[in-house]
């Protein structure tokens, strides 16, 4: 075998168990959900609180909000109900045993997915056939699909409803003027039900600002460019034990290392929101 076949070959291993790795780390459900409780009874001195939503909350692709929540409030329960790639209608499908348990508090942040999937038509038909969605997403079923769920949650003492982080880090591009619209939807909605808001977008954008270095691209809906961004921030972060802030600067930004997750930075931001609101009790 020659030197140049056989590196090639050595190559082809190395990107494929890299693939695999990366692709196992996505596909791997947070610790401690509803499903996980419901076959061991929870102390009923403890509070429960349902953070629910997707990858944002999920905290394996970019920093865990939830894991923050969880080592300042050691004595109560946080169900971490985000799964990667979850759109509204998705939430819906597997929102009873989060209800089973009758949570004290639930936290929401949702709508990102339904965003990206309804920016073009490219996404829409990527969004529709991964997530084995019935119908392509789009911003009036995400209206429809957010007012079932504040339906379906009314029964939960403590409700509160975040705005959904920026899509890459231009606050004037077409994405965030997209994803502008989402959050504007979601503001009525908690107005309407007389919910909590918590106003992360803001918040982020307000951070964004102190970014000390220019930024280096704008969000791309394409698949390629979007797997190439997370699967080598997993890369450098999983295995080469970098921080998800410091691949955000490689990549020039600030809070998304990818242009969707959440670093370090963009978490604490979460973090202390949710704290904020879960000590008003």
């Amino acid at each position: 075998m020659s030197l140049i076949l056989w590196l090639t070959i050595s190559a082809v291993i190395i990107i494929a168990a890299v693939f695999f790795y990366v692709s196992k780390i996505i596909a791997t459900p947070p610790l401690g959900r509803a499903q996980d409780y419901l076959v061991n009874p929870i102390n009923k001195d403890q509070r429960l609180i349902a953070c629910i939503g997707d990858s944002l909350t999920h905290g394996n692709i970019g920093q865990s909000w939830v894991d923050f929540l969880r080592n300042d409030f050691p004595d109560d329960i946080f169900l971490n109900e985000g799964i990667n790639g979850n759109t509204a209608w998705q939430i819906l499908q597997r929102l009873d045993p989060i209800l089973d348990l009758r949570p004290d508090i639930v936290i929401l942040m949702i709508g990102s997915n339904d965003a990206m999937g309804s920016f073009d038509k490219r996404s829409g038909v990527r969004y529709l056939r991964n997530n084995n969605l019935p119908e392509v997403p789009t911003f009036v079923k995400f209206k429809e699909h957010l007012s079932e769920l504040i339906e379906k949650l009314n029964n939960v003492p403590r409700i509160v409803i975040c705005t959904i982080p920026p899509l890459g880090e231009n606050k004037n591009s077409l994405i965030n003027n997209h994803v502008k619209k989402f959050n504007n939807l979601i503001k009525t909605t908690a107005d309407q039900n007389n919910i909590e808001l918590l106003p992360v977008s803001e918040e982020i954008w307000n951070d964004i600002s102190k970014r000390t270095y220019p930024l280096k691209s704008d969000y791309n809906p394409n698949a390629i460019p979007i797997m190439r961004r997370i699967f080598g921030g997993i890369f450098h972060h999983y295995l080469l034990k970098k921080s998800w802030n410091d691949i955000s600067e490689a990549k020039g930004q600030w809070i998304l290392f990818d242009q969707i997750h959440l670093n370090e930075r963009g978490a604490e931001i979460v973090f202390r929101l949710a704290k904020n609101f879960i000590l008003k009790n």
